[in-house]
């Protein structure tokens, strides 16, 4: 009986041919002036830890923004990321390219006021044929976008330590050196991030103690939604009602109006928004406030709040969010 020449091993086990492999990277980056910058660029990814490498460069250069506290440009990106990788641009549609296997969709915004980018990242991995297979990955933020990163490097150094020392090849050698390097570079920059979430968890905490835990019945209190006191947030819309209330005590008058906006359901921090917001502006604006009337485009800035009311009747406390008026304008553009 002749002996089988085939193999025995399964084809979802054999090596697959990466030399042809390509990674690309989508980097848009929104500057602070309002303008974007889009880069789009190859590189070739003949190793199956190629995504740990460009991960961890991206990680670098975030952590180089803060270091040197720059807000991210198109042509400091191009510059940083093409002085460690040979990186070519990259101008076809990648879905439809069987080269790549890797899609690396980074979102970078100007610094924020913890001295860190502004950072959304999406990594895409496939493979065609049979036994090929589809990954996508979601990392909001820049502290989860290194978090990846430090993940995919400290497993191919792992694999690189073993077959250094297994097969003792000088390639192997030398990329298990550059992965080691590349590790203690990350490891930094996600220490950095590490300690500002504990600082900002420890400043939510230490805020907390001063909230009163409940409040009396038929009583209600206001808290802010935005962490940042000096950021005001804006709306433009139509005024869809509108009252004003003096307070019998002080004389003040304060001008309630909705506005029926067209920004979404979400506001910043993610948080959920009424399509019909409620506005309330105190002080010497509200004097001028009383001229607007209903049917008018407005813009108006100022800071959500969520106002939390608990009635004698029933102890649920209920809430409502809230936009606290800083300033009120005409919408001349509409």
């Amino acid at each position: 009986m002749p002996t089988p020449t085939t193999s025995t091993v399964h084809p979802a086990q054999r090596q697959r041919d990466t030399s042809n492999d390509l990674l690309v990277l989508h980097l848009r980056i929104s500057e602070r002036q309002g303008a974007v910058a889009e880069l789009t660029m190859s590189v070739p990814a003949p190793h199956l830890d190629a995504i740990g490498w460009q991960l961890a460069h991206l990680a670098a250069y975030v952590g180089h923004l803060h270091s040197s506290d720059q807000d991210p440009t198109g042509e400091g990106a191009y510059a940083f990321l093409c002085a460690r990788t040979p990186w070519s641009w990259y101008p076809w549609q990648p879905l439809h390219d069987s080269r790549v296997t890797c899609q690396l969709d980074v979102l970078l915004g100007p610094l924020d006021e913890t001295g860190w980018p502004a950072e959304s990242l999406v990594v895409l991995e496939s493979e065609d044929g049979k036994w090929g297979f589809s990954r996508k990955r979601l990392r909001p933020g820049a502290a989860a976008a290194v978090g990846i990163a430090l993940e995919e490097i400290e497993g191919a150094h792992s694999n690189l330590c073993s077959r250094a020392a297994r097969d003792g090849e000088a390639g192997t050698t030398q990329r298990r050196d550059e992965a080691d390097a590349l590790l203690a570079e990350v490891r930094t920059v996600h220490g950095q991030l590490k300690g500002r979430t504990n600082s900002e968890g420890a400043r939510k905490a230490r805020a907390a103690l001063h909230v009163p835990p409940s409040h009396e019945p038929g009583t209600s209190r206001f808290e802010q939604l935005d962490p940042v006191p000096e950021r005001l947030e804006t709306f433009t819309g139509r005024i869809a009602q509108i009252d004003s209330r003096t307070n019998a005590d002080t004389g003040e008058t304060v001008v309630l109006f909705t506005v029926e906006h067209g920004q979404g359901r979400t506001g910043t921090g993610g948080i959920e928004l009424p399509l019909l917001l409620r506005c309330t502006v105190r002080g010497a604006g509200s004097a001028a406030a009383e001229d607007l009337s209903v049917g008018r485009r407005v813009v108006v800035a100022g800071r959500l709040e969520m106002q939390i009311y608990r009635s004698k009747e029933h102890p649920v406390p209920r809430s409502l969010v809230t936009f606290d008026v800083r300033a009120v304008g005409l919408d001349l553009a509409a």
